[in-house]
Order: C-alpha cells, then structure tokens, then sequence
C-alpha cells in the first residue's frame, strides 16, 4: 500500500470520527441544572466596598472584589466577596439567622468535614447567614440560585453536583 492511500484512509478515518462526534453531541441536549437561571450582570473586579449589593438573594454575578476561603461562618459575609467565589465555580448557601440550629448543623455535616454523606466530598462552598434573604435557605452559584423553605439535603446535594464549576473560571481556587 502507497504512503498516500494509507494517508487517505487515516485522513477519512479522522473525519468520519470528527463528524460522528459533533453529531452526537447535537443530539444530546444539555439537561437543565436545578435552580432558577438570572441575567448575566458582568464579572468586573473592582475595591472592596466599591458595590453594595442587598436584595431577597445573593446576587449570582456583577462587579466583585476579592474571594473569601471556602468555609462555614457564623456571621453574614459580603455579597460582593461570594461573588467572585461563585465566578470560581463555588457554591453559596446562605440562610435567614433564625433558621433553626439543627438545620444549620445538617447543611454543615453534608457540606464540610467530616462529611456525613457517604461519596459525597463538597469542595467549593460557603455557607453564611444573610438577613435580607427571601427563603429560609438559598443556594447559589453563577447565574443560578434555588430557594428552599426548610433543608432538603437530597435537593441540596443535587444542586450541588449539577452547579458546581459551572462558572467563567471553575479551575480557580
């Protein structure tokens, strides 16, 4: 066999597996993630304080200052912080202050270590109380958020999985 029919049949191989491939993926349609779609506001770095945010929910994207260390906290955390965590492709979960306690302590035990759910490792999430919040407990990621009236950890999880990374830049810490 000449060098040029064994480049022809290479060639056509590598087209027909291109074009196979191109086409599957038009006839898989992306599933819908859980949470509700918000309008893309921008991913602006600015100074701390250069924004104040507010409303019945974490903003999910817009101008941002610096990121905050992914962890639970007792106290609310600027909206203009998580923002940039979300952009990193992080998750937030925020909840009115007086949801109740053991609530609180199941979100923990599914989201940081020691995990409570086996397979289950959460690697990008902050959770906070924010007093503005419309719902008991909010979850939010870029250009996405789900409100929940009381904790669901299978709901949770769920939009966890599907939310987590999607964002400009997931490989961020």
């Amino acid at each position: 066999m000449s060098n040029k029919v064994f480049i022809g049949i290479i060639a056509v191989l590598l087209i027909g597996t291109f074009g196979f491939i191109t086409i599957k993926k038009r006839s898989t349609p992306e599933v819908e993630r859980p949470g509700v779609a918000h309008e893309d506001k921008g991913r602006q770095h600015v100074a701390d304080n250069a924004v104040a945010y507010g409303g019945t929910e974490a903003p999910t994207s817009g101008d941002h200052s610096d990121p905050l260390p992914w962890q639970a906290y007792e106290q609310e955390v600027p909206d203009i912080n998580v923002i940039h965590n979300m952009e990193h492709g992080g998750v937030y979960i925020s909840y009115k202050p007086d949801l109740p306690a053991e609530e609180i302590t199941k979100i923990k035990a599914i989201f940081f270590q020691p995990f409570s759910r086996e397979n289950f490792n959460a690697s990008k999430v902050i959770l906070a109380p924010r007093a503005t919040n419309e719902a008991p407990i909010i979850m939010s990621s870029w250009l996405r958020s789900m409100k929940l009236e009381s904790f669901d950890e299978d709901k949770m999880v769920e939009y966890y999985r599907r939310n987590v990374g999607k964002s400009p830049e997931p490989a961020a810490s």
